[in-house]
């Protein structure tokens, strides 16, 4: 194994070499099995392959979507066809279309063509054989070459084998699987956390989230590193002039959030501080999981607004009006994602006390508990500080999408040179 994977990295090598030497720049294509859809909420997922295709150094990247479920829509049409990205992402797939986003940026939806895909792990693998070999023919078509293969879900271990067209193998440790997909059995839970042990092993180089991921992943795999998530700064610095409909009657102050809501957003801290602050606004942009919470315990709050998912490129618009960005979560390891945006509108942050959130000290408000969070935010609603605006905006302009994708680009040189 470890003799295929040497020889594996020196020929790639050898060809970058003698291909590009003139060039003096190494250009790579990227093949992204991602666990995200296009359309909408652009997250790690998204950010990282669309500003890596911005590179010089970047020849292509193929962004494939998550498979649809062709019984899904011979059984539950309605529901599949319900929602205009919906219906998008089920034309690309029956027509097997691209989709350019750019001249370098190409999206693939992909379909599972026999049932039970997540119930049975060997019909799982059949599916994604069927998909690989559809994937070969899109590649030959489009002609990427220097293939760097870079995966998220566990169960898709089987592509460092199969996917020979690679000359690299990327895996983003991007959620703790395991926790993340709360309906799964134990058992299932256990089969994720064997795959995301193999896969970390064998990856050339592993990507996490979080220290506590870091830590696990380099008991397997010493070629890990720690990326954080990003922002696009100049998205919130944008003055559009455009108020959204939804949140132009909404009584401010506002105590605005951005993300999902789901089983880490703690709801009973969101009732606390809505009862404890009667005249001020909680307003919640992003997708509801309800099969990972119940929003009933919050009672007859009013003064309580979801709005549901934006586009990301609507965020600015609607953080502008935020007074307080707020981080109401329950104890993670994982960091927040929207950490860099929420100081990129320069406005005060307060989060509870996570893990992740030390290194932001100076520039956040941390919280131990629910009633230093309601005090924390009484601090925030006064604060009028150019200067505190400032180094709020500088943190997050030396953590945009751009620079996480120079760093990726590093590692890599780096772990290619090593070999």
């Amino acid at each position: 194994m470890l003799f295929w994977r040497i020889l594996r990295l020196a020929i790639f090598g050898l060809r970058y070499y003698c291909l590009n030497l003139k060039k003096g720049m190494r250009k790579v294509s990227f093949v992204c099995f991602s666990i995200n859809n296009w359309e909408k909420r652009k997250a790690r997922k998204q950010q990282f392959m669309l500003h890596l295709s911005y590179r010089d150094d970047v020849d292509r990247v193929l962004y494939i979507e998550p498979a649809l479920n062709i019984f899904r829509l011979l059984f539950f049409p309605v529901s599949e066809l319900r929602g205009k990205e919906n219906r998008k992402r089920w034309f690309r797939a029956l027509s097997l279309k691209t989709k350019p986003i750019s001249d370098k940026f190409i999206i693939i939806t992909p379909l599972f063509f026999i049932p039970f895909a997540f119930r049975v792990h060997f019909i799982y693998n059949l599916n994604l054989f069927i998909i690989l070999t559809l994937i070969r023919r899109k590649i030959k078509k489009i002609g990427l070459d220097g293939i760097v293969l870079w995966l998220y879900h566990p169960f898709d271990y089987p592509l460092l084998k199969w996917f020979k067209e690679k000359v690299f193998a990327v895996f983003d440790w991007a959620e703790e699987w395991a926790d993340y997909f709360v309906e799964y059995s134990s058992g299932k839970k256990d089969r994720v956390r064997i795959f995301e042990e193999r896969i970390v092993r064998d990856a050339d180089l592993v990507f996490v989230v979080s220290e506590e991921l870091l830590r696990l992943a380099r008991e397997n795999n010493p070629n890990s590193y720690q990326l954080l998530d990003g922002t696009d700064y100049e998205l919130f610095q944008r003055e559009s002039g455009y108020t959204p409909y939804d949140i132009r009657g909404i009584r401010k102050p506002i105590l605005g959030y951005l993300g999902t809501i789901k089983e880490r957003t703690d709801l009973e801290l969101v009732k606390f501080i809505a009862k404890s602050l009667p005249t001020v606004s909680l307003v919640f942009i992003g997708d509801i999981h309800y099969r990972s919470i119940d929003l009933n315990c919050l009672g007859d709050c009013e003064n309580i607004y979801f709005l549901g998912g934006k586009d990301y490129e609507e965020l600015g618009n609607y953080a502008k009006f935020f007074d307080v960005c707020i981080l109401p979560y329950k104890r993670v390891s994982s960091p927040p994602t929207k950490i860099f945006d929420y100081l990129a509108t320069g406005k005060p942050v307060v989060s509870t006390d996570l893990p992740a959130m030390a290194r932001y000290k100076g520039h956040i408000l941390i919280a131990t508990n629910k009633e230093e969070f309601l005090e924390m935010i009484k601090i925030a609603l006064m604060e009028n500080n150019a200067a505190n605006q400032g180094l709020r905006r500088e943190l997050a302009k030396e953590n945009s999408w751009a620079k996480r994708a120079d760093e990726i680009m590093n590692y890599l040189k780096k772990r290619l040179s090593d070999d």
